[in-house]
């Protein structure tokens, strides 16, 4: 549970390792996330990469999958075993069992720097390798490989003006973006303020376009008010989301899955990457605006509110608050509990993507790596704790001044893994009401090690 990063490695002779390391390094790759006795560890600290070492597979695959999501580079894992379930993040994990194909240190780069390639072709994925520790062992005298990526995809000029010619004649038009449409954001806000259109987001797609402006609804995809606008619409264009649009309404979907593109002649389907292609078709549109999308977006964010006050009014109010503590362009994480998809996505504004993320502490740890000048917090039921003790003491290793705030949410209840946050050497502290939090949570960031605020 340390970081180790040895660039003093001379005159030793090169092995798989290296190999492995190397090729990592000559594709942009400069941090690892491990767990101790992974043979691939002390090849990769040799070579100059950062290795974070975790205390299993599931902390260093949920490190390195907030690292992926915050920086917008690929994690990387060196893992006893492969991905168990990571969603749409770019995660390369790296096995030493010794079933895999790979035999010699030459195949460990070429099928590295492949994988590599691989996992951003289409929708970003986890993919797996296997070096077997004698390969990791041979000696080697090659040279790594920088993998060729793929030119960003973008449809065909004919689709982009048959959904240009859509969006045009469109007197309610309605865009959704997803976790795929993250690396787009300036491209899409430019697009919805020259339809004057309402936008509302997915929990993945979340700050793809600033959650305070004036035509955003914000992360409000799961509500019953924005399948309503969809419905009321004469054109939804979805961006990177596999949002069901209702039946009877013209839909352009632009995504790098084919799998998502329409049926049966159904809509307009651009098989593209999302930043270049809303480029394409924002310039295949007249520079108009409208007002009549700032009136819509408002009643559409109005109701959006309070259908999520149904069953997350009681996480408002640590929202707000926890929201004026944490600096704009702040990292919130959270975790598999109500606090989380009932409060956070909803009452949490952040004002561009990669700032929000699920995964609790490991998630923590890899978005402090991924960007390490941007604050950190977490914000967690009970149920998602109760179990943390050994990713607190990874944090407390780390020396990560993160927050950590608690609240009881209906998850559950119980003891830190059988151990309290100062058994694992962390700070604790108590929050009586939510506006506690603001000072609690500034004290923290100026602390040593991770502060866990149990509030109520």
């Amino acid at each position: 549970m340390s970081v180790a990063r040895d660039v003093e490695h001379g005159g030793a002779r090169r092995s798989g390792g290296a190999a492995v390391a190397e090729t990592l390094d000559a594709n942009g790759v400069d941090t690892v996330f491990g767990t101790p006795g992974h043979p691939l560890v002390r090849h990769l600290a040799a070579a100059g990469l950062s290795v974070v070492t975790l205390p299993d597979d599931d902390v260093a695959e949920r490190a390195a999958a907030a690292y992926a999501r915050v920086s917008g580079r690929p994690g990387v894992v060196a893992a006893a075993d492969g991905p168990a379930g990571t969603g749409s993040q770019a995660l390369l994990f790296i096995t030493a069992h010794g079933g895999g194909t790979v035999r010699t240190a030459d195949a460990a780069v070429e099928t590295v720097a492949g994988a590599l390639a691989a996992m951003l072709r289409g929708r970003p994925r986890a993919v797996q390798v296997d070096v077997p520790r004698d390969v990791l062992d041979q000696e080697w005298s090659g040279s790594p490989r920088a993998a060729a990526l793929p030119s960003p995809l973008v449809p065909h000029p004919d689709g982009i003006r048959r959904a240009a010619d859509l969006l045009e004649a469109a007197e309610r038009p309605l865009v959704i973006a997803g976790g795929g449409a993250v690396d787009a954001s300036d491209e899409i806000t430019a697009l919805i303020q020259a339809l004057g259109a309402p936008v509302a987001t997915t929990a993945g797609g979340k700050g793809v376009v600033d959650d305070g402006h004036p035509l955003s609804a914000g992360a409000s995809g799961r509500l019953p008010a924005v399948a309503a606008a969809a419905a009321e619409s004469d054109v939804v264009l979805v961006v990177g989301s596999g949002f069901a649009c209702p039946d009877g309404v013209a839909a352009i979907r632009i995504d790098v899955d084919v799998d998502r593109m329409p049926r049966n002649g159904s809509g307009v389907g651009l098989l593209g990457d999302a930043t270049a292609t809303v480029a394409a078709l924002r310039g295949a549109l007249p520079p108009w605006r409208t007002a009549i999308g700032v009136v819509r977006a408002a009643a559409l964010r109005a109701a959006c509110r309070e259908q999520a006050r149904a069953d997350g009014r009681a996480f408002e109010l640590v929202n707000d608050v926890l929201r004026d503590a944490l600096p704009p362009h702040g990292v919130l994480v959270g975790g598999s509990t109500p606090v989380t998809r009932l409060g956070s996505v909803h009452f949490f504004p952040i004002p561009a993507p990669r700032l929000f993320c699920p995964g609790g502490v490991p998630a923590a740890i890899g978005a402090c790596v991924a960007r390490p000048a941007r604050p950190v917090a977490v914000l967690l039921g009970t149920g998602a704790f109760a179990e943390a003790a050994e990713e607190l003491a990874a944090a407390v290793e780390l020396g990560l001044p993160i927050p950590v705030v608690v609240m009881r949410d209906g998850s559950g209840d119980g003891p830190t893994g059988g151990r309290s946050p100062l058994d694992v050497g962390a700070l604790e502290v108590r929050a009586n009401e939510p506006d506690d939090l603001v000072d609690l949570v500034a004290d923290a960031f100026e602390a040593d090690r991770p502060t866990v605020i149990r509030l109520g």
